[in-house]
């Protein structure tokens, strides 16, 4: 049990005057030299009184403009004056509202008596601590979050309650805590951000995106992609296929780009089946621990990023409903099961409006962050409730120089603080592309568990797993012998197996097996299956599909559509 508790610097009613005490304090060096000079210069002043008077009116000016310039620029770059700042204002404030005791002397004069107010300044913001304790300003002090924050051009963080005493966090100059494009990177704490901000995506799941147009928002996408491609894998839908669409033909995002609404849309669905497929992979692992991660199990966390999601919601109004289903069910899926297995996904879009992200999901994505300018709905939004009598500044310069991608990022529930995404020198020849260039792909992890798949006519399938293959849990997450094990059974011969079939083709399992539901419920050809109800295919079904694959590429409709042209005839 601590004795005694450090709350700050007690505000007395003297620190009103703080500037014109530090003004004070700085010219009285040449207030001394003055006098001294003149003191020197006595006999002569007499004969020439004129000059002198010009002498010492023009020293006296030069002294003062000279420490009103210095006392100017410490205020505005020197921690120790912006404390007494500070200091200054608090204790207006308290004057000006009346939140003092006065007592009558004996001369008429008030005797003015502050209560127990206390403020504590570093570099990045202030806590200033009032008494409660039963005193007549209780009630008013524990009402002035929105006071404090403009007061001080802040933003208030949080209140504290503890032993008589209520504390305001005010976050101050956060700008001071932009980081630059190099050092935007995981760490222990996650994905660094700014200085005191990170995105821990092991414990804050799912990262939402907001940002009116030119506010900064793909330049921050950028950055975070580039720091999530360090540590696993990134699939991104771009429905407007504007400037990540061009990122497709660099090695590490070579087949991870998607920009037509049905890719799309199997994308997410094979991301929701991955995460059933690692949830089955870690249940059955030799060294199952409850409580245990992705990580514990050596798998890399999956992410998938979408930008401008509206469209794509959009898109997929435009068609059928059953799509739309079909998406909402897969991004249900992620978001709801996804933290543990390590898939994430983040969102971009302008504003998070119900009609293309459910309230019930929404609330789900754990990080919040918005650049540019919102409107009041926007940010309600975005930030929710916690929020709602926020202050949520409009801010284009700072210190006279415009200022991009400013915003605010908070946690789902929490109170939202100034946000300033990396600096990327652009105008300098920063270039994302070639960055990424440099970067290597990581090798893929999913032989761990691509011998799974979700059984459909399961009446669970959240839950449900067959075998398509003889595939065995590996029994250590490090192959100390630098060998590959096969897992796979040996098909028939002049047979292939599934995922032989799709290897040969070059395209995922997963692909394969929806294609040909497709071409099985539109009733274009059957499949045989062995005994354990596996699918069989000859070698000439590698044309059959290869084919089918590549008149799609060429093709402006859905896959279905393209079926029903080739396929029907």
């Amino acid at each position: 049990m601590k004795l005694w508790t450090y709350r700050g610097i007690r505000v007395r009613q003297y620190h009103r005057h703080f500037k014109v005490i530090t003004f004070a304090l700085l010219l009285s060096p040449f207030l001394v030299a003055n006098i001294y000079y003149h003191y020197l210069q006595w006999q002569t002043f007499n004969d020439n009184p004129i000059k002198y008077v010009i002498i010492t009116f023009l020293g006296l000016f030069v002294s003062a403009l000279f420490a009103l310039i210095v006392n100017t620029i410490c205020y505005r770059r020197l921690l120790f004056f912006q404390r007494l700042d500070n200091l200054r204002v608090g204790s207006n404030f308290v004057f000006e509202n009346g939140y003092y005791y006065a007592k009558k002397r004996q001369n008429g004069k008030e005797k003015i008596k502050y209560p127990k107010i206390y403020l504590k300044r570093d570099k990045f913001g202030l806590d200033m601590t009032f008494i409660l304790q039963g005193n007549k300003f209780q009630d008013r002090f524990i009402n002035l979050s929105s006071p404090l924050e403009i007061m001080f051009d802040g933003d208030f963080m949080a209140k504290t309650f503890e032993k008589g005493f209520v504390t305001y966090t005010i976050i101050l100059d956060h700008i001071r805590g932009r980081i630059s494009i190099d050092d935007v990177r995981i760490d222990e704490n996650g994905l660094r951000l700014m200085e005191d901000v990170w995105w821990n995506y092991d414990k804050e799941p799912h990262l939402l995106i907001g940002g009116g147009t030119g506010g900064g928002k793909t330049v921050l996408l950028m950055s975070i992609l580039k720091a999530l491609l360090s540590v696993g894998y990134v699939d991104i839908g771009d429905p407007k296929k504007l400037d990540l669409s061009g990122l497709k033909d660099i090695p590490v995002f070579r087949g991870r780009v998607y920009s037509s609404r049905e890719d799309m849309i199997t994308m997410l669905e094979d991301n929701a089946e991955l995460v059933k497929k690692r949830g089955y992979y870690m249940s059955h692992h030799k060294r199952f621990t409850i409580g245990k991660n992705y990580a514990f199990y050596g798998l890399k966390p999956k992410f998938i990023l979408f930008d401008e999601w509206a469209a794509f919601m959009s898109k997929i109004d435009s068609g059928n409903y059953k799509d739309r289903e079909r998406v909402i069910e897969a991004v249900t899926s992620i978001v709801l099961e996804g933290r543990q297995a390590g898939v994430f996904i983040i969102l971009a879009m302008q504003r998070p409006d119900g009609e293309f992200i459910k309230t019930a999901l929404r609330d789900n994505f754990m990080k919040r962050i918005s650049v540019g300018h919102l409107e009041s709905s926007g940010y309600d939004m975005m930030y929710g409730d916690a929020n709602r009598n926020k202050e949520f500044k409009k801010i284009d310069f700072i210190n006279g120089k415009r200022v991009f991608a400013r915003g605010y990022v908070a946690n789902n529930g929490e109170v939202a603080q100034e946000f300033f995404a990396p600096f990327v020198p652009l105008d300098d020849g920063y270039s994302f592309v070639e960055e990424f260039s440099k970067m290597e792909p990581l090798e893929p992890d999913d032989k761990l568990y691509e011998g799974y798949q979700v059984e459909e006519n399961s009446p669970d399938n959240a839950t449900s797993f067959i075998p398509f293959n003889d595939f065995s849990i590996d029994d250590s997450l490090n192959n100390n012998e630098g060998e590959e094990e096969s897992f796979m059974k040996q098909s028939p011969e002049g047979k292939l197996y599934m995922e032989e079939l799709a290897q040969a083709v070059g395209q995922t399992g997963s692909k394969i097996r929806k294609l040909i539901k497709l071409i099985q419920d539109g009733a274009y050809r059957d499949f045989d299956q062995d005994s354990d109800g596996r699918y069989i295919f000859d070698y000439s079904d590698i044309e059959y599909f290869s084919n089918l694959y590549t008149k799609y590429e060429d093709y402006s409709g859905t896959w279905k559509q393209m079926l029903e042209e080739e396929l029907s005839a």
